[in-house]
């Protein structure tokens, strides 16, 4: 099926179907019962959808779009839909994600099952469940099924658990990050390609809802763009570094946050980056270069074995540590199913670790950010509280970086309050 056989965002009736719409529901279900065995082993399903395309080259573009979105579609509401059969339970999440539009290959399993696309749909998702339910003949649990068992207590801290599942359910959208010289400049053009301006709070941040303008504006502006989630852009902005100082992000990944440091300093900034990932400090390389940042230092390094510490005496030390993603889950909906909420306090042990290990690198009034995108108690207040009790630090006081309001010492970024990712900062201070 190429881009032009596959018509996947015009409403299809039962009557004007076209002749391949069979086929392709016929994929799409045995392709979401291989993502389902593939995600209940451990496996992630965003790199299990690229496997499988980049064996079948017939899909074009459309195509793969189509059948991405309808699979996470599923794995979205999965909680709800374990008792339906797929055809029916694919039919349920579409129409509880509050698609308007059913593609050829879903009306075509809505006509095999005798049924007809629910109208007249409430805008808030989780009001959406008894109206799907009803409209498909189904019996469809409450929204406290969304996530599997345990889950509630982890999260008891953030506030209604209710709020917590309604953002599962509500994908954000995908977040650029423009570098500061560039972005007065660059404004005008990306408002016109379509991004929408976080504004004067976030100046740096835009959000763009299409893949194709995503595409375009990197490759038109890769000097001076970088794709990154708002919540992640705050993290470094609470670093706040200073022109001339000495800082080490400890668990750098692929840089996004590191290229900010970088720019929040004026490209004035002694920086080292590591990671125990060889992989992603060559793609740091690439990106640095891209943006003329070519003079970082960077090493590979494992924290949480017995590492040997940079011979540096650092003003400031970012650690983003490993963590359970439950902050990314709008995202990658397959997260809560693929994790157990029992392994989270071992995992949170190997945080505190990672704090512990970078402190003696750390000057005496030099500033520690402990960052995780997790929302779960195991990973963020019971990490910090811990580190309080037994390493020489103390919370250093922060303004919030989109309202001003000072903080003291820690912040939740809750993904309905910023339509992004959900993200917990602390700040230490190391004392003597």
């Amino acid at each position: 099926m190429s881009d032009s056989d596959q018509s996947g965002e015009a409403t299809a009736t039962p009557s004007a179907l076209p002749s391949w719409a069979p086929a392709q529901a016929q994929v799409l279900l045995s392709l979401l019962n291989d993502l389902i065995e593939a995600v209940d082993e451990g496996r992630p399903a965003d790199r299990c959808l690229s496997g499988f395309f980049a064996k079948q080259k017939k899909f074009g573009s459309r195509d793969r779009r189509f059948l991405r979105d309808a699979c996470f579609s599923w794995l979205r509401w999965r909680g709800l839909l374990l008792d339906e059969p797929l055809p029916f339970g694919i039919c349920a999440a579409w129409a509880l994600d509050g698609h308007r539009i059913w593609p050829p290959a879903l009306a075509s399993l809505l006509q095999d099952l005798g049924k007809e696309a629910p109208q007249e749909l409430s805008e808030d998702p989780l009001s959406r469940i008894p109206e799907v339910s009803a409209a498909l003949g189904l019996n469809l649990p409450g929204p406290e099924q969304l996530l599997p068992d345990g889950w509630e207590e982890e999260f008891s801290h953030t506030g209604p658990f209710e709020d917590r599942l309604r953002e599962h359910v509500l994908r954000p959208p995908t977040w650029m990050r423009v570098d500061q010289q560039a972005q007065p400049e660059l404004h005008a053009q990306l408002i016109e390609a379509g991004a929408e301006w976080a504004g004067e709070s976030a100046a740096c941040a835009y959000a763009l809802r299409k893949a194709g303008t995503v595409r375009l504006l990197l490759q038109q502006h890769s000097a001076h763009v970088e794709l990154q989630d708002l919540a992640s852009q705050q993290v470094a902005r609470i670093c706040a570094p200073k022109s001339g100082e000495f800082w080490w992000d400890a668990c750098c990944g692929a840089g996004g946050k590191s290229l900010q440091l970088l720019d929040l300093a004026e490209r004035n900034l002694d920086l080292t980056c590591t990671d125990k990932r060889e992989s992603v400090l060559t793609e740091l390389s690439k990106r640095g270069r891209r943006h003329g940042l070519a003079k970082t230092r960077r090493y590979a390094l494992d924290l949480l074995r017995d590492p040997t510490m940079p011979n540096i005496e650092f003003d400031g030390i970012l650690v983003d540590a490993p963590c359970s993603g439950s902050g990314t889950w709008a995202r990658n909906p397959d997260g809560p199913w693929r994790s157990d909420p029992g392994n989270l306090r071992q995992l949170g042990r190997r945080q505190l670790k990672m704090l512990h290990a970078v402190l003696p690198a750390l000057k005496e009034g030099g500033s520690l950010i402990y960052a995780v995108c997790s929302l779960t108690k195991s990973e963020t207040i019971q990490v910090t509280q811990a580190f309080l009790a037994e390493a020489k630090v103390e919370l250093e006081s922060f303004p919030h970086p989109l309202t001003g309001q000072e903080q003291a010492g820690e912040l939740f970024l809750l993904p309905g309050e910023l339509n992004a990712d959900g993200m917990y900062i602390a700040r230490f201070r190391k004392t003597s």
